[in-house]
């Protein structure tokens, strides 16, 4: 039996990520070598709402990657502006970082057996079983979630306001997961207004 991890900690939308790419090998109970890939992408800790960015370092951490002053860059933030401004309810005073980026949760993962099949390695189910070609393969679970505080840019409105805006895509059913989404089904929300209203 042999084995591999290689662990990366990381940061993104200055959110701690954690890295893990891991190979397991073991025996079936037919004394079959089985190889387990593992790759994985998951927050270290859940999301804090205070953890946020700005439009500006978002452009400014681009700009490091791929040049400053570009005027590719500088003429889509000019735009950027003026259509947020075109929209905003503050006018002249507009601040485009008063619009702030939270990354809820970033994850990915794959689990996948492999055994030999002669010489090449031939994808496999948990029990050493090639997989047939009517065999569903293993797949990447996912989920991505972010969300944009815009309270302060609707702030000189007394009447109404968009506090924040989210959007997630996941694949998965991990419950956890989507925990750090906060996400829950319509379901879950009308059981929470039937709870609040007793």
């Amino acid at each position: 039996m042999s084995e591999f991890q290689l662990a990366m900690s990381l940061t993104f939308l200055k959110r701690d990520l954690a890295v893990v790419i891991q190979n397991t090998k073991l025996k079936n109970p037919e004394n079959k070598d089985i190889t387990i890939k593992e790759y994985l992408l998951i927050p270290t800790k859940l999301p804090s709402s205070e953890v946020s960015v700005t439009f500006t370092e978002l452009k400014n951490d681009f700009d490091k990657i791929f040049g400053t002053g570009s005027t590719d860059s500088q003429e889509a933030t000019d735009k950027i502006e003026t259509k947020l401004k075109e929209n905003s309810s503050v006018g002249n005073s507009f601040n485009v970082d008063n619009i702030k980026f939270h990354l809820k949760t970033a994850y990915l993962y794959k689990k996948t057996y492999y055994t030999k099949d002669g010489t090449v390695d031939k994808e496999c189910n948990s029990k050493g079983e090639v997989l047939k070609d009517t065999d569903e393969p293993a797949k990447w679970e996912y989920a991505l979630s972010i969300s944009i505080d815009s309270k302060d840019f609707f702030s000189e409105l007394s009447t109404m306001s968009i506090n924040s805006i989210s959007f997630s895509i996941w694949n998965t059913n991990r419950d956890v997961v989507k925990k750090m989404m906060t996400l829950g089904s319509t379901d879950d929300i009308f059981k929470q207004l039937e709870e609040s209203s007793k």
